[in-house]
């Protein structure tokens, strides 16, 4: 054999061992993202997935969501593989959108921008590279720098991604204004108020924008290890190879019928709204929020569906939580995440245990490759979290991400200033000021007792107001601050505002010319501390005191419309004794 078929046959087994090392490549990929336990179930890990979105067609202002499809944000925990046409025509079920992205050669779009195809159909390794080294945590760099492949591995280690390359559809149901909506809200109240023959007041008009309802179907590559099996070996065009050669191969990948698979649907509802006041903004700008929010919206959803869109990582540390994830994977403040440790039964199985809850408290930003930081610069790489439940945490159980709305709702009972039965909401406002266990709240109490009214000297001697007897009914709203003392017990202290209405439940005192049907109103300013105690994670029962301070006179009102007030000229203790001043209450709290 002459030295011209040595070289050449080395230069073959050379080719040959290279496509053997992409396809053993993506093999461990695909196999070394999950341990199997002895149980059955895998212990997953979490990697990046990437996401492809298009809007259908349809609705009075798809012209305006069309034009924000050219600059609508993909989440940061997603690699972006957004294509040039983003919008399809309207369609109504999961197949029919199935069948018109592949019409479209998604899957196919998607492959070509993972490897970066060009005009002459070859291929490229870069992003899978990037991607790969983008994906790898702290740990991982500092795993692979020991050993020989070094970051190579690392990069490699990108082509497991590509199956994890999802495709999101949006779906418009009715876009309503805010507008239209508060019209409907009054046409119920018309004639809600005329059949009871009541007097009908609008409601009061506090926002403006856009409300939708939003139907999101979800879809990635389908059958992606022998995809790509038949991709490398068939398809991916070297340097050397002949015009023919190239040829066949751009033929047979533009020719191949890649698929996507159909994961699941969701539906939410959405809004882009502001305060009603000041100059509104444009139409325009209110629908590119809402196709933003409706991005995040159908996140969410689907991952409270999706096992692979959890966030997962090992707890880093404890005295402080840390953890090693952030703005990379679209971490904020508040956001809630399950802690879990793996125990083997007697028998051998492995399962997951919860043991403990805890939110995120400040997100470090690690929106870059990862350097393999150690120990000295964990303020920089690792986010801070803090317990709201469970059982004492260790290094090295693993963090899952759980969404919650971050709301709570509180009933129970109270004693004293503006006693009875009171039902409370509240909301964390921490993924918008950064600021943890700070919250807004409002609620509203019901109650009925009797009172001497000739005491104040308001409504005369007469029998009728020595005992009467009155319903009252009212309101709160306000802020409060937290902090967790320990697991699974928290304070907080809040203040707010307060009001009151006082109705007679005696026909002759209803009727008196001193009240003539009307309301007796009081205006409070409140303060007070409230501690909570774990039943389960978002189970707690409440008590606290609260203090209920009077502002101004008791008003004489229809409870809606500040004009026909009267100004009774004595605080509305005197009129109704104990209503002002201390509160105590006890409750259970709901939090979802």
């Amino acid at each position: 054999m002459d030295s011209n078929s040595n070289i050449y046959n080395i230069y073959m087994y050379k080719r040959l061992f290279s496509v053997a090392l992409l396809l053993g490549i993506m093999r461990i990929g695909f196999g070394q993202d999950a341990a199997l336990s002895s149980s059955g179930s895998y212990m997953k890990e979490y990697n990046r997935n990437s996401l492809t979105i298009f809007l259908v067609e349809g609705g009075r202002y798809h012209s305006e969501l069309k034009s924000a499809m050219k600059n609508v944000v993909v989440p940061a925990k997603f690699d972006n593989n957004m294509l040039s046409k983003r919008v399809l025509p309207p369609l109504q079920s999961s197949d029919a959108v199935k069948a018109e992205l592949e019409s479209m050669d998604v899957p196919k779009q998607i492959l070509s921008k993972w490897f970066s195809r060009n005009d002459d159909g070859r291929f490229s390794m870069s992003v899978i590279h990037e991607r790969g080294l983008y994906n790898a945590t702290d740990a991982d760099v500092l795993e692979a720098s020991a050993t020989k492949l070094g970051l190579a591995k690392l990069q490699d280690a990108g082509e497991k991604l590509i199956r994890q390359s999802y495709v999101m559809v949006i779906c418009f149901g009715e876009i309503k204004t805010m507008e239209q909506i508060y019209n409907e809200m009054d046409e119920s109240k018309r004639q809600a108020a005329k059949a009871l023959g009541m007097e009908f007041k609008p409601v009061v008009r506090i926002k403006n924008g856009f409300r939708a309802e939003v139907a999101g179907f979800l879809y990635r590559l389908a059958d992606v290890p022998e995809t790509m099996n038949d991709f490398y070996s068939n398809m991916w065009i070297f340097d050397d190879d002949s015009p023919s050669t190239v040829a066949e191969k751009r033929q047979k990948f533009d020719s191949a019928p890649f698929k996507l698979s159909y994961v699941t649907s969701v539906n939410t509802t959405v809004e882009a709204t502001e305060p009603n006041m000041g100059n509104p903004t444009g139409r325009s700008e209110m629908l590119r929020r809402l196709l933003n929010n409706s991005v995040d919206g159908l996140v969410s959803a689907f991952e409270n569906k999706i096992e692979e869109w959890k966030v997962r990582t090992p707890l880093y540390s404890t005295f402080p939580l840390r953890a090693k994830i952030g703005t990379k994977e679209n971490l904020q403040v508040e956001d809630r995440y399950f802690v879990y440790e793996y125990q083997t039964d007697r028998h051998g199985q492995v399962t997951p245990k919860r043991r403990g809850v805890i939110r995120a408290k400040k997100v470090v930003n690690n929106s870059h490759i990862a350097e393999g930081s150690g120990n000295e610069n964990l303020r920089q790489t690792t986010s801070k979290f803090y317990q709201i439940a469970g059982h004492k945490l260790e290094p090295g159980m693993f963090l899952e991400q759980s969404n919650d709305y971050g709301c709570g709702v509180t009933f129970g009972v109270s004693a004293g200033a503006l006693g009875g039965i009171y039902l409370s909401g509240e909301c964390l406002l921490g993924q918008y000021i950064g600021l943890t266990q700070t919250k807004f709240f409002m609620g509203g109490h019901l109650g009925a007792n009797t009172f001497d009214l000739t005491k104040c000297g308001k409504f005369g001697s007469t029998s009728d107001f020595a005992e009467a007897s009155f319903a009252f009914y009212g309101g709160e709203l306000g802020f409060s601050k937290g902090f967790f003392l320990l697991r699974n017990l928290s304070v907080s202290g809040h203040a707010g505002l307060a009001m009151e209405w006082a109705d007679a439940l005696d026909t002759k005192v209803k009727k008196s010319r001193k009240i003539e049907g009307a309301l007796i109103s009081g205006f409070f300013g409140m303060a007070g501390a409230q501690a909570a105690l774990n039943i389960r994670y978002n189970w707690q029962l409440v008590g606290g005191v609260n203090y209920y301070a009077e502002i101004g006179n008791a008003k004489l009102t229809d409870g809606t419309d500040d004009d026909d007030t009267k100004d009774l000229g004595v605080t509305y203790s005197e009129i109704f004794e104990g209503r002002a001043g201390l509160n105590f209450n006890c409750g259970l709290r709901i939090q979802f």
